[in-house]
């Protein structure tokens, strides 16, 4: 493979972009769509991309509709449904199956042979809602992944919505006493229809996701098969990804996450460790010319600044670290909360052409 190409970062005055796949599902801290694409289109397609924690899957998604050959790595459940949601490769048959079925949802709810919500989540919703997204559980394994991250999507919208839009889009707010009713079936029904035109569908474009712990890359893919790694890391101060609409959709389950969170990336006592694994990890199943790109950014930890650049530098030299502000980002918000003017950084390892220190990676 030809020498890796120099990458132009760019400033985006905003990075919102709500009319894409990826605004099936508000998850928590993912980077921006635009910004991932600015990147990947930057890269050759002969070649294999893997983002070692791809969460919702934005970078996954990206590569594969810039047509390299895509792999995703994620450790929780939910991330790990979502992005199999926006990599499938769905067609009209999806929709097809999204009517069925809404009609067969309908009819259970009728019969009344559907089950309570568990206290906690039920709180979040109006009843008739509550029991409308029941019945709809009752058929998730006759779902595609499609489909599936359209529920978990329109779970999140529902209780944003039975609770008068006062919440974030990614962050669950406080419970409003009189509750507003949403009829989910016809925000799944719109959710499904609105997202279906963005699918994948050139059999070239391939990506996979893998349910993994990155600290064990080499347990989960080829060493040396991997030619280009982006991607945008938990957050070294603790957050929690397993909370805001994660936490209901996971009571709605049944599903213990308490025992999802203990195996996550997530705990700044022991994060700089993981990362160091996760980087050796990394040396292992990517070639000898890889690139290596991570996006990350200034933290606030006990009342200090800690630059991300930096921070993973000391773990591992890098070849170079870009630098830029977080304006026209929600980030921009929590710095006038917490008084800070946070930085991003993207920091850059290129196996092949780095910059006087390469040789810390063998």
């Amino acid at each position: 493979m030809a020498n890796n190409p120099t990458i132009v970062f760019k400033h985006f005055d905003s990075v919102s972009n709500p009319n894409s796949m990826h605004g099936i599902y508000p998850y928590r801290g993912k980077i921006s769509a635009l910004d991932a694409a600015s990147i990947i289109e930057q890269l050759p397609t002969n070649g294999c991309l893997l983002d070692p924690f791809c969460g919702s899957g934005t970078i996954v998604y990206e590569a594969q509709k810039h047509g390299l050959t895509a792999y995703g790595v994620d450790n929780n459940p939910l991330a790990i449904q979502i992005a199999k949601a926006k990599v499938y490769k769905g067609s009209s048959s999806s929709l097809a199956l999204c009517e069925r079925i809404i009609s067969e949802a309908k009819a259970i709810l009728r019969s009344g042979n559907i089950g309570e919500m568990p206290e906690s989540p039920l709180r979040s919703f109006h009843e008739q809602t509550a029991k409308e997204i029941m019945a709809m559980k009752l058929l998730y394994n006759e779902m595609d992944d499609f489909l599936k991250g359209i529920f978990y999507g329109t779970i999140a919208l529902a209780a944003r919505a039975c609770n008068g839009y006062m919440w974030t889009s990614s962050t669950v707010g406080k419970n409003k006493a009189l509750k507003d009713y949403c009829d989910f079936f016809a925000k799944f029904a719109l959710k499904a229809q609105k997202h279906a035109k963005f699918f994948a569908t050139d059999e070239s474009q391939k990506a996979t996701i893998i349910a993994g712990d990155s600290r064990k890359l080499s347990e989960l893919l080829p060493a040396g098969s991997i030619n280009y790694v982006f991607t945008s890391p938990p957050y070294f101060d603790g957050l929690d990804y397993t909370a805001y609409y994660g936490k209901l959709i996971y009571e709605i389950f049944g599903i213990d996450r308490t025992a999802i969170k203990k195996d996550l990336i997530q705990y700044v006592d022991s994060y700089e460790n993981d990362m160091r694994t996760v980087l050796n990890e990394l040396d292992i199943v990517t070639s000898d010319n890889a690139l290596i790109i991570f996006v990350v950014g200034d933290k606030k930890i006990g009342g200090k600044v800690i630059n991300g650049g930096e921070f993973f530098n000391n773990i591992k030299p890098a070849s170079y670290i870009h630098e830029r502000s977080y304006s026209g980002s929600a980030s921009a918000i929590f710095d006038v909360l917490n008084k800070t003017d946070r930085k991003e950084q993207i920091v850059v390892w290129d196996k092949r052409n780095g910059k006087g220190r390469l040789a810390h990676w063998h």
